[in-house]
């Protein structure tokens, strides 16, 4: 490489795209563009069709809404129009003579009283067949009456009907005079119900009511933003009830594949035609087929996805000029150090062992110089630190040693002091240093790693009437140990850590006689279980739950957590255990009403019995 930092190849061409700064650059931008622009277009992919959802369950419960409102209030023109059966007198006005001007004034109020009781309706025309009397109320003129041998021409197509729905047409004054209030160009639908003498089905008269769009203009407007969405009320038929737009009421559709989605037997739906997508839902009622039609652009559907995408994209490119930037500058960083520990290898390596290596960096290069002079002083100092290993080995074994003749000479002395008082008449004394020399005898023997239940319970024993004589009557204890449990083989000092936390937690506390029970019995799959209990404090139930969670933990073989003050004797029984039976043996601790606590534990002793004996 030259002083300018150009690499040459053997011919002596430049070769700069074999450099570390080109292969970085290259492999960031490749790194990083390519996965950008998946991202990007998988977001953009994902959000679209996330949008895309999100926006058609949002538009299929507005306009199923808008449906349930529309249907409620053609239900409550039904409703209204049922007077002329629900009015007893009714029906017998329609077949009296003309001139009987009670039944006329009855029949005004009847009419009158419809045409007030939902909003919006606009006028109501009644035809009496058998009297030949037309009749006209509207809510600014006083009522007209006229007599026709037939009715209007607009409601004859509806005489066999119950009820029907004529679509949206101009309104008109059903062939009288017109009056100066009428609103001959207001746009309005017609609910035609035929009056017929129930129960038979003779046609008494035809009952027409002209509804305004004003109703339906008011739940329609909240379906749909008028900026760039579209709302379209239609019938079976494809007469348009409704549109956001006033020159498309009353016409008919002309989209064939609107038309086509909305005359399937499907109730409600969505489908994408002309660059949008289609809402729809059908009102299915026994006078009205309506559908609303719901068109969203698919630029208004997808305006938030795109607008992300934009941001994507804007971020996109700012991070490749930034990525540049940085491994422009991250490989000048790196080459040069590089070119530093080059020499101070080569010197090593000509075995100059004390070379000074200095490079004042907080990066990772500086972590790196740091880390090589570290290891120079590591392989400088081998020797000397092995020296000192040895010397500390050997003084190890010299503490060691010390520690095993210390025990002994207090075991002897122990067994002097005891023949002493047995010499002056103090049985007491000698028993007590009798049993106090067996328990030291017992916990020094580190020949027996193993012992049978029964010698751990005598060893127990030992340690339990040492603290019988200092607590006198204070203290109770029994063993209750079934015979096949007694040669079982178990770790020694298992029993004794545990009752010993009775001693060190829960004895004196409770203010009465204590009492310590010991318990063993075989359960089924060979499996020892020594329970023992005491009277003593019960444990909180926080801590009790946090010492069962370590010792689950530890069952596992996951690492625990203990406390110095009450979890390491419970550490150190447990894992001794595991180690003889292979982490299948357990240890369990709960609580005593009304007071005490109860440890049971589980030695499992088939398998392991099995191993011994094929060994």
């Amino acid at each position: 490489m030259s002083k300018t930092g150009q690499y040459f190849n053997e011919g002596g061409k430049p070769v700069k795209f074999r450099s570390i700064r080109s292969r970085l650059i290259q492999f960031m931008l490749l790194a990083t563009t390519i996965p950008i622009l998946l991202s990007i277009s998988i977001t953009y992919i994902h959000t679209k069709e996330t949008i895309k959802g999100q926006s058609l369950e949002e538009n299929r419960h507005l306009i199923f809404q808008g449906t349930t409102n529309l249907k409620n209030y053609l239900d409550n023109i039904n409703k209204a129009s049922l007077v002329v059966y629900t009015d007893t007198n009714f029906l017998r006005n329609l077949r009296k003579i003309p001139d009987d001007y009670r039944a006329v004034a009855e029949i005004y109020t009847v009419l009158q009283n419809i045409q007030n009781t939902v909003s919006g309706i606009e006028r109501i025309y009644l035809h009496a067949t058998e009297s030949n009397q037309s009749t006209l109320v509207t809510p600014a003129t006083f009522p007209k009456r006229e007599s026709r041998t037939e009715p209007y021409v607009s409601t004859r197509p509806y005489e066999k009907y119950t009820t029907s729905m004529e679509p949206t047409h101009k309104s008109h004054d059903y062939g009288f005079p017109p009056s100066p209030t009428s609103y001959s160009e207001r746009e309005v639908f017609t609910f035609h119900r035929t009056v017929t003498n129930i129960p038979s089905e003779k046609v008494l008269g035809v009952l027409a009511i002209d509804v305004r769009l004003d109703a339906v203009a008011a739940i329609c407007e909240q379906l749909f933003n008028k900026q760039n969405e579209q709302l379209l009320v239609v019938d079976q038929s494809g007469s348009i009830i409704y549109s956001d737009k006033d020159e498309q009421i009353g016409q008919k559709l002309k989209d064939e594949v609107v038309l086509e989605h909305i005359r399937r037997d499907q109730i409600s739906g969505s489908f994408e035609n002309g660059g949008a997508m289609h809402v729809f839902e059908k009102m299915q009622t026994p006078y009205a087929d309506w559908t609303i039609i719901k068109r969203i652009p698919n630029a208004t559907l997808y305006e938030r996805a795109n607008q992300l995408t934009k941001i994507n994209t804007a971020i996109a490119v700012i991070a490749l000029f930034v990525i540049a930037f940085g491994t422009l500058f991250i490989s000048v960083r790196i080459t040069e150090p590089i070119k530093r520990l080059t020499s101070y290898m080569n010197r090593i390596q000509a075995g100059q062992l004390n070379v000074d290596i200095d490079w004042n960096s907080r990066d990772e290069t500086g972590i790196m110089f740091t880390r090589f002079r570290q290891m120079m002083d590591t392989i400088n100092n081998l020797i000397l630190r092995e020296y000192r290993l040895e010397l500390a080995n050997k003084t190890n074994q010299l503490k060691a040693l010390q520690a095993q003749i210390n025990p002994h000479f207090l075991y002897n002395t122990l067994q002097s002091i005891g023949t002493l008082a047995l010499q002056n008449n103090v049985p007491r004394i000698y028993a007590l240093l009798s049993s106090l020399a067996k328990i030291m005898r017992y916990s020094m023997n580190n020949n027996d790693a193993l012992v049978t239940l029964q010698e751990e319970a005598g060893h127990v024993k030992k340690y339990l009437e040492l603290q019988k004589e200092r607590f006198g009557d204070q203290l109770e204890f029994s063993f209750r140990l079934e015979p096949e449990t007694l040669q079982i083989s178990m770790p020694k000092m298992i029993l004794q850590p545990l009752v010993e936390n009775y001693f060190k937690h829960g004895m004196g506390n409770q203010g009465n006689q204590g009492r310590l029970d010991i318990a063993s019995r075989m359960k089924p799959d060979g499996v020892l279980e020594i329970v023992i209990e005491n009277n003593g404090e019960s444990i909180p139930p926080e801590e009790l739950e946090r010492l069962n969670l370590q010792l689950e933990r530890q069952h596992s073989g996951v690492p625990a957590e203990w406390s110095d003050e009450d979890g390491i004797g419970l550490h150190n029984v447990l894992m001794r255990l595991q180690l003889y039976t292979e982490y299948e043996s357990a240890l369990y601790i709960s609580n005593i009403k009304p007071q005490g606590v109860r440890i049971t534990v589980e030695i499992h002793t088939q398998g392991k019995r099995a191993e011994e004996n094929h060994e």
